[in-house]
């Protein structure tokens, strides 16, 4: 049923981008050389003619989307994937379109129609997949089109993988029951769940309770002992998914495989920023380091020249901090405190009304403006605009022995700013609750959570929060 199921889902998503592709290329047509928005150069094509081209252009964007499988099942795949995928075969489609239009050598269809076609074919599949999205997750939560799994070990880990996927109800899986061979556990409800045992009769457990998957959180030779069962039951068409074991390890991001020979392995901590992302991230950085730093000219001339006069001292503060992979580098700030501040109690966090900072150090350490010098930083690729604070090399090493996740920050450049900054986790405040920002930030990086942190920062700075 279930097959059937995903083959009419499938089969919706199919003739709703199909219809979308005939619409955009006739929309394309009337937008270009009806509307008056457009210069005609080379003559308006016959309306009948690029009715006729709509079905080799369907057929092209069609075959697009099936190579980059749109039609496939996308119960568990995150809305930003499908997004991505939808962009890519927009770009694929134009591609192959410019390559039909060369070979038919039809003059009227330029190079705007293209990019107009390609912007209106993008914006509708989204608006196509938008929608057959949303149904079947409405559909789901309302208890339909469901999926029922069992799961192999109803220890924690299978105890916090139930509970992780009942808190997204948009998937529309159901757990029918556990099975585990502890006795203390078979008979028992565990959240409302089921457990039977031992694992030696999980497949007549299966046929029974009509399980679609088998999730396994078993690891050793536990898990060895239940792989038999489940070669039969993957033979017998069952999804057989397995909860990997990191031991010790942390997954910071989501977890990616390579393929060696006839090996599949698993990265258990690789940083989100990878491809195009890091380079993209980097011109974004210093592009903007370089804009603020010539806007802010003069203020950032007005604070040295104050600095110079209100006490003695050079006007910048160098110390040394730790970046991305555990790289030292020398943060730049406007000096804020006398010139020996640590020379008698040795490194330590700012505290409010600090003793050590001088008159115009202050001020400016409330309004947040010793940091601007920090865009030179970003600019020389040392640091970002958004990322984890960086923090000195005697609280790195002794932060890391209390809190076993705390390099995990390094997988990313230092930032200016973060996910805990504007969260008013700054100065002396809790650390685990910082880490625990940081950590999210690094597992959920985006281009659209680093403009968020950017247009929050302004907000934060203006009401000084532990700022000092």
């Amino acid at each position: 049923m279930l097959r059937r199921y995903a083959a009419f889902f499938s089969l919706l998503r199919s003739i709703t981008d199909i219809v979308i592709i005939g619409c955009s290329w006739i929309a394309v047509y009337c937008i270009r050389f009806q509307s008056g928005i457009f210069s005609i150069s080379k003559g308006v094509p016959d309306f009948r003619k690029h009715l006729i081209l709509a079905l080799p252009i369907i057929c092209i964007c069609y075959l697009a989307g099936l190579w980059m499988g749109f039609y496939k099942p996308k119960r568990v795949q995150n809305g930003f994937k499908q997004f991505v995928d939808v962009l890519k075969a927009s770009f694929l489609s134009g591609l192959l379109v410019l390559a039909f239009f060369y070979y038919i050598q039809s003059a009227p269809y330029s190079r705007k129609l293209l990019i107009l076609f390609i912007v209106i074919l993008f914006a509708g599949l989204c608006f196509s997949h938008l929608f057959v999205t949303g149904l079947l997750r409405l559909l789901r939560k309302k208890g339909y089109n469901l999926r029922y799994y069992a799961v192999i070990g109803a220890g924690k880990k299978g105890q916090l993988l139930v509970r992780d996927i009942e808190q997204t109800g948009w998937l529309g899986l159901k757990c029918k029951f556990f099975v585990d061979n502890n006795p203390s556990r078979i008979g028992a409800k565990l959240s409302g769940v089921p457990v039977y045992g031992p694992v030696e009769k999980l497949t007549e457990f299966v046929k029974s309770k009509k399980v679609d998957e088998i999730f396994l959180t078993l690891s050793g030779s536990e898990a060895q002992q239940a792989y038999p069962i489940l070669e039969r039951l993957q033979l017998a068409g069952v999804m057989v998914r397995i909860v990997p074991d990191w031991g010790n390890l942390v997954s910071i991001s989501e977890a990616s495989t390579i393929t060696i020979g006839s090996q599949v392995l698993f990265s258990a901590a690789d940083s989100p920023l990878n491809d195009v992302n890091i380079i993209l991230k980097e011109i974004f950085d210093r592009t903007v380091s370089l804009v603020l730093l010539i806007m802010l000219a003069v203020p950032m001339a007005i604070i040295a020249v104050l600095i110079k006069l209100t006490s003695k001292g050079p006007i910048f503060y160098r110390q040394t901090r730790v970046g991305m992979d555990g790289k030292e580098f020398e943060m730049l700030k406007f000096r804020t405190m006398t010139v020996d501040a640590e020379k008698r109690d040795g490194p330590q966090w700012a505290k409010a009304d600090d003793p050590r900072r001088t008159r115009i150090g202050a001020w400016l350490r409330s309004k947040s403006l010793d940091e601007l010098p920090q865009l030179i930083n970003v600019l020389k690729g040392e640091m970002s605009l958004v990322g984890p604070r960086p923090e000195r090399p005697v609280f790195v090493k002794q932060f890391s022995e209390e809190y076993k996740k705390y390099m995990f920050r390094h997988k990313l450049k230092a930032g200016m700013t973060g996910w805990s900054q504007v969260h008013g986790f700054r100065g002396d405040t809790s650390l685990k609750k910082r880490l625990q920002y940081d950590l999210y930030y690094i597992r959920n990086w985006s281009f659209g959570l680093d403009i968020r942190i950017l247009l929050l920062t302004p907000w934060q700075i203006i009401k000084g929060k532990n700022a000092y």
